[in-house]
């Protein structure tokens, strides 16, 4: 049993961007999803074992990255990077999805349907079973959109699980004529497709307009801000006023047009429209800590609440995929870091760190209830440290700190990894 209780905190961030701040200073987690929020002498705490004491730091949900082009293990092949995605949920991230899986010789490359099928279907597989770092929630299979695809393919696909079509433009069949007729059966099916707005930049990408996005009106514009390079602000403004498409912000992108879109979308009151993602390990390298610094990056520099920036990474991508998790909410997967500002930061706490510029760090990962980390790989230090059943959840020495941070409690040794993990 996934059973804990977090006391002791000073705010708890739902990641809800329309909730922000919830009131309550415990969350009791049974089972591995959350059984309860609010104050403790009202919380019914029986049978727990594990009592985590946040010790007066802020509460949020587990960062979801919804744009990673992996391969088939916590491997970055572009960079030969190993243990990209287990630092990144030391960092606080708990889910990613792909983006459409990549690696040398494989047949997204080659316009081959056969290939492209199966490694849709052996990439779902992999990570219906793998859990990078023992507990990061990766949706692999991304399906690319190549010549040859039959309606019995999506079908196929769909009944061995299949739910993500690769970033259109990023690879593969990009023209509206060619992809519309997929993406009929991709919504008969019930995929999930995404739309890049971007000039192309690296062989078999394209560039796609932004009157043929809002033509074939995908659930997610990925990269809107450039992956990493920008379109003329033209095609992002007819984004954001012609229609409801949910807009993408990757960190990596061009820094001008992710806050030109952050301060528009402001005016216009749809900052819902707005996620984060990563494009890791391509663009500009594998970074654990995207997510983190998109939210101080969005925050410090437009004058938004760190909270609501916190939503961007979490509850409202949860809500855009579908997922059970992304929010501090009762029969929410209980995917839950406890962060906090860095010694001595402008801030008092981690949202008013956030808010002033300074990187926050994490000083525990949960996911489904069960503790990952006491704090990242190279995380910026916190201030304060948690308690686990009375006992300080710290790092001692230099040595640990930067090089060997525990990544596991002792309490949860050998708990399967596999709870909850389903969509």
């Amino acid at each position: 049993m996934n059973d804990l209780v977090i006391k002791n905190i000073d705010k708890i961030v739902s990641g809800d961007i329309y909730k922000g701040i919830i009131p309550g200073d415990t969350v009791v987690v049974r089972d591995g999803l959350i059984a309860q929020i609010g104050d403790y002498a009202d919380c019914d705490t029986s049978g727990i074992d594990i009592v985590v004491d946040a010790n007066g730091q802020v509460v949020c949900p587990g960062f979801i990255d919804p744009h990673i082009h992996n391969t088939l293990d916590d491997y970055a092949p572009q960079r030969g990077a190993v243990g990209c995605y287990s630092d990144a949920l030391y960092y606080g991230t708990t889910s990613m999805v792909s983006e459409g899986e990549q690696g040398p010789g494989w047949p997204r490359f080659y316009d081959d349907p056969i290939g492209c099928k199966a490694a849709a279907i052996l990439s779902k597989r992999v990570f219906d079973h793998f859990r990078p770092g023992g507990g990061l929630k990766f949706h692999g299979g991304a399906l690319v959109l190549v010549h040859g695809l039959t309606e019995q393919d999506f079908k196929e696909m769909h009944d061995a699980g299949v739910w993500l079509i690769a970033e259109i433009g990023g690879g593969g069949l990009s023209d509206p004529d060619e992809v519309e007729p997929m993406l009929e059966w991709a919504r008969k099916y019930d995929f999930f497709y995404s739309v890049h707005l971007a000039p192309p930049s690296i062989p078999g990408s394209s560039w796609v307009t932004s009157e043929a996005i809002i033509r074939l009106h995908p659930n997610k514009v990925a990269h809107t801000n450039g992956g990493s390079t920008a379109v003329s602000f033209d095609h992002i403004e007819r984004l954001m006023e012609e229609c409801d498409i949910p807009l993408e912000l990757v960190v990596n992108g061009n820094f001008v047009n992710f806050n030109k879109i952050l301060k528009r979308m402001e005016a216009k009151g749809e900052l819902n429209r707005i996620l984060f993602g990563s494009d890791s390990p391509t663009g500009q390298a594998s970074m654990p800590g995207a997510m983190n610094r998109a939210i101080v990056k969005a925050s410090a520099l437009n004058g938004l609440p760190a909270e609501m920036c916190i939503a961007m990474a979490t509850g409202t991508t949860a809500d855009i995929y579908g997922l059970n998790t992304g929010k501090i909410e009762v029969g929410r997967e209980a995917d839950i870091q406890v962060i906090d500002c860095p010694p001595g930061s402008c801030g008092s706490d981690a949202l008013k760190a956030i808010e002033c510029g300074d990187p926050f760090g994490n000083s525990m990962v949960i996911v489904d209830g069960r503790i990952m980390a006491f704090r990242g790989h190279d995380s910026r230090p916190t201030a304060r440290f948690c308690l686990i059943n009375g006992e300080d959840a710290t790092v001692s020495g230099i040595t640990e700190h930067l090089f060997f941070p525990p990544q596991y409690s002792r309490h949860y040794e050998g708990m399967s990894a596999q709870t909850h993990f389903k969509r």
